[in-house]
This record gives structure tokens, sequence and C-alpha cells, in this order.
């Protein structure tokens, strides 16, 4: 009789086993995959998990919501996505750009391209070969692995390097992938009638990313005509362009040393065949906290410029020594709105206009996807304009402002 009790027992503690949630899940969870695609859950590191619990469920109701759990599977080998988790437990999937002044630049899909502070970063994955350079200056290669406080590739994950000594992230050539990054935008207007005026304003930012630096190219071009309908006369009444390039090589977290940078302006108007400046700079970042960036520079540069034509007796090509200087401050107003303030400004001879500056200040408006709204005003102020050969002096100060639409990839 004791043997039959036993024997009965012994069935119902097994099927009761068996009859576990947790187990049932178990076995659901694991389909056979290949070693190569075996999961992780919501996390680089191949033993960690994150999960996301309910807190406002009624456990006494029903005991099972106590074992709830939403976990979103990432796989050991990534191959269609860089993976981000940040402190606040959010996950995210896409593209990563480039790191630099301790900034990860990450395009995604839903979210477009927006740049996240390591600081916020709790573990980061990578999908393609990507260079890290530290502050020693030694460089790794591989598909990297970053979690609280190493760094390390996933070819060797036994040897690692300490996350805070990280200087900037790139793709490696190896990856396939175009190191060449940045907007281009465009405004256009046209007016008919008595008058019709045509213009327009283009803007274009592109950045090669490699692991020592970053080359930097912009150029900035405005076009305006008017034409009279009654005498069919067109007159220009605004033509000018810059072309920027440099190369700024980070010694630091901080410090960067511009190595060299080069300018070119045309403006007609303020009576500029041509104005070239070849100079380095040293920078510093001032303020970096959540949401605001201000970095400062300075350095010597020699500036040539030709003019259209001066007074009798005046030189058309003048050559002087500079001294350069300026900021670059953005500010993100919320998650879809920036502000940025651009200020540069030369102290030369008087031959050549003693003091230049230049201010750039607007709004870029997330529209959708990688496309935004730029909101621009252009401030172009010479203390002392060269007047031309009829002794006519330009005026000190343009202003201009221009809407326009901004397309980054």
């Amino acid at each position: 009789m004791m043997i039959k009790t036993s024997h009965w027992i012994l069935v119902f503690m097994m099927s009761a086993v068996l009859a576990l949630p947790g187990q049932a899940e178990t076995r659901r969870a694991m389909p056979s995959l290949p070693a190569h695609e075996l999961p992780v859950t919501l996390s680089v590191a191949p033993h960690s998990e994150v999960d996301i619990s309910p807190t406002n469920l009624d456990t006494a109701s029903n005991s099972n919501t106590s074992r709830a759990r939403w976990s979103v599977e990432i796989p050991i080998d990534s191959t269609n996505f860089d993976w981000i988790i940040v402190h606040k437990g959010e996950v995210l999937g896409g593209d990563i750009i480039a790191m630099y002044d301790e900034r990860v630049e990450f395009d995604s899909d839903e979210v477009g391209i927006h740049k996240i502070k390591m600081s916020d970063i709790k573990e980061l994955r990578t999908k393609d070969i990507m260079q890290v350079r530290f502050l020693n200056g030694s460089i790794i290669e591989g598909h990297i692995i970053i979690d609280e406080k190493y760094v390390y590739v996933r070819e060797q994950t036994a040897i690692t390097y300490p996350r805070e000594h990280i200087l900037s992230i790139t793709p490696s050539l190896k990856s396939g992938r175009s190191l060449w990054t940045g907007e281009i935008s465009a405004g256009l207007n046209f007016k008919s009638g008595n008058t019709e005026s045509f213009d327009y304003y283009a803007s274009t930012d592109l950045r090669y990313l490699i692991t020592t630096g970053r080359f930097h190219v912009t150029y900035r071009g405005i076009y305006e005509e008017v034409r009279d309908g009654n005498t069919d006369q067109t007159i220009t009444t605004e033509d000018n362009h810059r072309f920027t390039a440099k190369y700024d090589y980070f010694y630091s977290h901080k410090l960067y040393f511009t190595l060299p940078s080069y300018d070119l302006v045309l403006d007609e108007f303020r009576n500029i065949k041509y104005q070239t400046s070849l100079g380095v700079a040293a920078g510093y970042e001032v303020i970096d906290i959540k949401g605001m960036d201000l970095n400062v520079y300075m350095g010597p540069s020699i500036q040539r410029t030709q003019f259209i034509n001066v007074e009798p007796g005046e030189e058309q090509n003048v050559l002087s020594p500079a001294l350069a200087f300026g900021l670059d401050f953005e500010y993100d107003i919320t998650s879809d709105i920036e502000y940025v303030f651009i200020y540069d400004a030369k102290v030369v001879n008087k031959q050549s206009g003693q003091f230049i500056q230049r201010i750039e200040s607007g709004f870029d408006i997330e529209l959708i996807n990688d496309f935004d709204l730029a909101l621009i005003t252009v401030i172009n102020n010479t203390a002392n304009p060269i007047a031309n050969e009829d002794g006519i002096q330009p005026q000190s100060t343009d202003v201009l402002f221009t809407v326009g639409i901004e397309y980054e990839f």
C-alpha cells in the first residue's frame, strides 16, 4: 500500500514541476539556432541581462504576474544594427557614425541623427569593424564592445582596455562603409511681377572620419538677382561664397589642435575678388553638459586679399599676418530643436580691413527622418572696408536671413 501511495506522490510531483509556467516559457523561448545567432538579452555582455518588469500590477490577485517580464534579445554577432543601451534602460538600434568630443553620433531610422554623451551610455556594440583611439595614442580595431568599465573587441574578449581612456571611435576602412558624413541644405526664392527676383542659399558641411582626428570641409553660397520687368535689366544684388577646410587633431578629451585651416572668400559687393588665409589654432571645450557644448579656439594665420579695384595709390593685392579666434556653441532646446551660434574673427592690418567678423546663428528643427528645417542668420562685418576705384566704400555690415531644408547623411 505504501509503495502504491509513494508511486502516486512521485507522479504528482513530477507533473507539478512540468506544469510550472517558467519551465514552459523556457522551452518555448529556446528555439534551435546556429551557434553564431544565439541571442543575448538587452546587453552587450554575454552573461548580463536587462529586463523590464511591471511595477503596477496587483500581484496579490495573480501570483504569476510577479514573474512577468518584457525582454528584447540582441544577437551576440549583430549584423544589421549597432546597439546602444543608455543608463535609463532605453535600447537603440541603428548606425554609429563616430565618436568625438565624448559624444557618439548615432543614426536611427526611427529617431534620425542624434548625439549621445558617452557618460549616458551604459553599453555599446558595433556590427561593423571600427577603430578606437585611446589617450596614449594606441588604436584597436575590430567589432567593438563597450560595457560600463571596459572596451574590447569581439575577436579578442580576453584583452580589455579602460573605457575612460577612449578618445575617438570611427569606422575602419575594412568595414566597407563610407568615411564621409555631413549635411547639405539649400533654400530657393523666386518672385515675378513688375520686378522679378531670384535668390538661392546653399550650405554644405562634410566630415571625413579618421581615428586620429577629423577633416572638416564647409561651403556657404548666397546669390541674388533682380530683373526689372519694364526695362528687362537684370541687377545682381548679392553674390558671395565661402569655402573652409581644416583638420582637427584631438590631443585629449578637451584639447584639440587645428593643423592646418584654410579659408577662401569671394564677395563682389565687399570689393573682394578673393581672400585666402592659412593658419593653425588650438581649441578647447569649455562647456560640456547635457544638451550644451561650447568650444573656443585661437591661433595665428596669414591672409592674402585681392581686391576687385582700389583707389589710385592703394595696394590691390595685400598680404597680412592675422590672429584668428572664435567659438562654436550648440544648445539642444528640445530633442527636435537645436540652436547653433558660430563666431569667427580675425585681426589683420589696416590695408586688409583691420578687424573682420562673421556670425552664423540659427535653429535646426527636425522634420522627418534625416530632413531638418534650417533657419539661419549670417552677419559679415569689416571694420575698415576698402573703397573701390571710385572711392565708394562698401557697407561695414551685411545681414542675411535664410530658410532652407537640410539633409543629414
